[in-house]
């Protein structure tokens, strides 16, 4: 973690993606990420002169052989369309195959307009819809499931 909590959460807040409430569940991930020792969670950021381009926090999905699961990919707003994304999503791919010879990894999103530029990126790096929940978030608002499966071989 090369900057503070305050840097994440602003780069986040800059998006106009997330909801506040998503915003104190991801101050409660970096707090975890940052104090606790026994985290299971990883962070790759980017940086863009020196300044917080982007960053994305993953973690081993609990009670599974191999399986990852990406729990936020942020980028500056005045940033996107750069690859900076896609850099974050590629980098998690290349630090998780060192970590093991085969690995599945798993994204879970809204339906929501706001989003609809993450789950393009997914698709765009050969993530794979392989599920959605109706209203799960809200009434017509519902969770996907992106996943894709990597291997060192």
């Amino acid at each position: 973690m090369n900057h503070d909590i305050k840097n994440y959460l602003d780069v986040a807040k800059n998006t106009e993606t997330f909801m506040e409430s998503e915003l104190d569940v991801l101050k409660e991930v970096l707090e975890d990420f940052q104090h606790n020792k026994k985290t299971s969670y990883h962070l790759i950021e980017e940086e863009v002169n020196g300044d917080l381009a982007g960053f994305i926090l993953f973690g081993r999905t609990p009670l599974t052989e191999f399986t990852w699961d990406i729990y936020w990919v942020v980028v500056n707003k005045s940033l996107h369309g750069k690859g900076i994304g896609k850099s974050l999503l590629v980098r998690t791919e290349e630090f998780i195959r060192q970590k093991m010879p085969r690995a599945a990894i798993k994204i879970e999103t809204s339906t929501r307009k706001r989003y609809s530029a993450a789950r393009g990126l997914y698709k765009r790096v050969d993530f794979q819809e392989v599920g959605k929940l109706p209203n799960f978030y809200a009434q017509d608002d519902d969770l996907i499931i992106f996943y894709k499966e990597v291997s060192s071989a």
